[in-house]
């Protein structure tokens, strides 16, 4: 299951191909897409088949920015029960916590982050394909996966929501001033995620309209399916809840084990039938995030070993020299003497 996606992800493809003096049905087949999977919303398809059909409609119908084009007809709705849990959270950083959360019953192909951007007053939100090494070109499945979390956003927060700044992966075949005017804020291009930065007030900002009942109803329908048919799915749900509950210290096996309404002892029961333990991927996720901010951000070692839930810097010095085999001073001048320079 781990390169499916809800075929959801191609709503509004038909009229869009329509709108640009084309038919989808043979595109969608040329990808390997059963055209008819598109009217059933449950239904899944190959991601890279998404990809394939979506550079197919792009070149075919000299589109360049098809995909951004595309995320403009889809919003919450594509994500199922999901979108159902962050319409009715509490506050936007909830709606985001439960859309990370569950998001591989959409499709385990993505994983979303939502991540302090080195100062405290700014986070970014970024995407990243599990299968992007396998990927070709990938400008169109970016943009509308970028696109599309806009749109999620504004409906969560309301149509005035505006990124402070917006990254593309690649470099798009559309002038970026297309991308600039979408997303109302300056676009950087070529860079080393898809995603967008904003004001840490935007977490704390009620979900209007939001009904607890729903939501509670909707997060015991993906709970029970823990296990089922998208099960292998849950070693990535509990590395997706460490990674956002580090900076609060909240991610206790028995922390983890609650926000899951299962026992610790069942919890890591059910990580041990995946082949891993909690404490193997809480140090796995802690190694990740330290190399990323070593090597891309300026942040004091006393804040960053902060954000990674050490209660001691010195903890996390000497986690780093059992990851990097130096300390993390040096493990950042090496990585700053590879690039150039630290972003």
């Amino acid at each position: 299951m781990s390169s499916l996606i809800r075929s959801s992800s191609l709503t509004g493809f038909p009229a869009l191909v329509g709108s640009l003096g084309g038919q989808a049905e043979p595109l969608l087949r040329q990808a390997g897409i059963r055209p008819e999977a598109i009217s059933d919303p449950d239904d899944y398809i190959s991601y890279r088949a998404l990809v394939t059909v979506l550079d197919l409609a792009a070149r075919r119908h000299d589109c360049p920015d098809l995909g951004l084009r595309l995320s403009a007809h889809q919003g919450l709705d594509i994500l199922g029960p999901v979108g159902v849990i962050a319409r009715h959270a509490t506050s936007v950083g909830d709606a985001l916590d439960g859309i990370a959360r569950f998001l591989y019953q959409y499709s385990p192909a993505i994983e979303i982050a939502v991540e302090t951007a080195g100062a405290e007053t700014e986070y970014h939100f970024r995407i990243r394909p599990r299968v992007l090494r396998t990927l070709i070109d990938v400008a169109q499945i970016g943009e509308l996966s970028l696109g599309t979390s806009l749109q999620i956003f504004r409906i969560l927060i309301g149509p005035e929501f505006t990124p402070l700044s917006a990254s593309l992966l690649h470099r798009p075949g559309a002038p970026t001033a297309t991308y600039e005017d979408y997303f109302g804020c300056p676009v950087a291009v070529e860079q080393d995620h898809w995603g967008f930065r904003f004001s840490s007030g935007v977490l704390n900002r009620p979900v209007e309209g939001s009904d607890p009942a729903v939501r509670r109803l909707a997060l015991e329908y993906l709970s029970g399916m823990v296990g089922g048919a998208l099960g292998n799915g849950l070693p990535a749900e509990v590395r997706s809840t460490v990674k956002r509950a580090l900076p609060t210290r909240r991610f206790s096996l028995e922390d983890v084990a609650d926000s899951f309404a299962l026992h610790p002892r069942t919890l890591q029961r059910q990580l041990a039938a995946h082949g891993t333990t909690f404490q193997e991927i809480v140090d796995d996720v802690r190694h990740e995030l330290a190399d990323r901010y070593l090597r891309t951000t300026a942040m004091p070692l006393a804040q960053l070993a902060d954000v990674l839930g050490y209660s001691e810097q010195s903890s996390f010095s000497r986690s780093c020299r059992r990851w990097f085999g130096c300390s993390p001073q040096a493990q950042r001048a090496a990585a700053k003497g590879q690039s150039g320079a630290v972003s």
